[in-house]
């Protein structure tokens, strides 16, 4: 006997209720990051730089982890600008790793000035703003005696940031999804990761240090530290000696990222049922009432996706190219060509709107659904695509899908923010509607900050990829 597919789609749901609260929180994934960002005098020329890697470090889990479909908790705890000295970084750590469980992923990011005293023994040592130092290897054996199922440690430590370097990592669509999983919660033993091999140096611009860019994108791209590490540490190495030799260092060396171990993965060993329930944000929005509490600490791309994957279920056939790209990417997603009028249940019902009001409240929603370019619409101020992209990181996995058309408007939402008088008359009538646009008369670059800054290299960088920016 055939069964039919409403009861497969019920079992399923009863299944992914019964995973997901049964996955309670025996492991949670804990994440220290370290962002030297306020050193003074001469050591201040990377403190951009390091502020650039914290917004895409905290976006990466921001933006993609969901405690409803991982079945683990995120602690985190930073420790940035004047609060990052020697003492102070190792105490809190200290502090920090006294909870940690025998399945708890332990995630270490530190990015600063390493300096190397020693270049025959090329042993590392890394640099609080206070200038005061602290052993790399003694830090590295202290996590690695931790007992927990997986330690990662990432440092970069940027010796230089030559003018004129443009950093690269790849054009190559980003799937950010169950790739980040697999990577916390898929491996175990210790992947311990450096910008570049004992005596070499690691470069970096004010938009990031070289691994920590690359390794953010291979990171989204795929599902082992073994590829991460290989695809990003070539790229690394080959892109800075092109641009070494772009600006005439010819002498200079390239960046070697080094690592002194990848953990090993255990994939293969996930159930049918996990497969499946990682695939959704909240694999039980149409099974149970969501609370508010659980949707004020996700970020608005996972709310935006969670609202979507409602609609999803009955086979929506959705407009977005984001959301037809991610869904597509769902095993269990079965599109009906045309179908714009799902049966919804009550509770579905309101579990959607009481997202979309979660969204609204923390600047949102992710992306408009009503994108109007200039010259289009009734002539009434269009609302902004992202609203919110002067607070919160851009995701390259929705940038990705955007007309160049939508991708200079993005840009220059920014940069009406601040004032900036276009030249482009298009332009001008399109901005002059926001209520929030004041014309300014200076054309100079605007003081943006760390995360705009971060937004307006990203979409330079998708622009790039398509051919260059659209021209008004």
């Amino acid at each position: 006997m055939k069964t039919s597919p409403v009861f497969l789609r019920i079992l399923l749901t009863l299944g992914l209720a019964a995973c997901c609260s049964s996955a309670s929180a025996e492991r949670a994934i804990r994440v220290f990051t370290v962002f030297c960002n306020a050193y003074e005098g001469q050591g201040a020329a990377i403190n951009d730089g390091v502020s650039a890697d914290k917004v895409m470090v905290e976006s990466m889990f921001l933006s993609n982890y969901s405690k409803q479909s991982w079945g683990v908790d995120l602690i985190r705890e930073v420790v940035d600008g004047e609060n990052a000295t020697k003492q102070n970084i190792l105490d809190r750590f200290e502090e920090f790793v006294l909870t940690v469980g025998p399945e708890d992923t332990l995630y270490v990011h530190f990015s600063g000035h390493g300096i190397i005293l020693d270049p025959a023994s090329g042993e590392q040592f890394l640099q609080g703003v206070d200038e005061e130092l602290f052993s790399r290897k003694l830090w590295a054996e202290k996590i690695e005696q931790l007992p927990c199922k997986l330690k990662i440690l990432i440092t970069d430590c940027c010796s230089t940031y030559p003018e004129g370097f443009v950093v690269a990592e790849g054009d190559d669509r980003v799937e950010p999804w169950q790739n980040l999983y697999s990577l916390f919660l898929e491996h175990e033993g210790f992947v311990n990761i450096t910008a570049a091999s004992p005596g070499q140096p690691a470069y970096g611009t004010e938009f990031g240090g070289f691994l920590t860019i690359n390794l953010d994108s291979d990171m989204q791209r795929f599902p082992t530290w073994e590829k991460v590490f290989a695809h990003a540490s070539e790229r690394v190495e080959v892109e800075t000696e092109y641009q070494l030799r772009n600006i005439g260092l010819t002498d200079a060396s390239p960046q070697q990222p080094f690592a002194y171990g990848l953990g090993s993965f255990t994939g293969d060993e996930r159930s049918a049922m996990t497969r499946t329930r990682v695939e959704y944000v909240i694999p039980d929005s149409n099974a149970r009432r969501l609370n508010r509490s659980e949707l004020e600490s996700m970020g608005l791309k996972q709310l935006y996706l969670a609202r979507n994957e409602i609609f999803a279920r009955y086979g929506f056939d959705f407009s977005s190219p984001f959301l037809q790209e991610y869904f597509g990417s769902r095993s269990w997603y079965e599109k009906i060509p045309g179908f714009k009028s799902p049966p919804v249940t009550d509770l579905e019902a309101d579990n959607a709107d009481l997202i979309l009001q979660v969204e609204k409240e923390n600047g949102g929603p992710f992306i408009s659904s009503k994108r109007i370019m200039p010259g289009e619409g009734n002539g009434d101020a269009a609302p902004d695509i992202f609203p919110w992209s002067s607070d919160q990181s851009l995701s390259r996995s929705v940038l990705q899908n955007l007309t160049p058309k939508e991708l200079s408007i993005a840009r220059n939402e920014i940069y009406a923010r601040h004032g900036y008088p276009f030249s482009s008359k298009a332009l001008q009538r399109h901005f002059r509607k926001k209520p929030y646009y004041v014309r300014s008369s200076s054309k100079s670059e605007p003081n943006f900050n760390a995360v705009e800054k971060h937004n307006l290299w990203q979409i330079r960088k998708i622009e790039r990829i398509n051919g260059g920016a659209y021209q008004w």
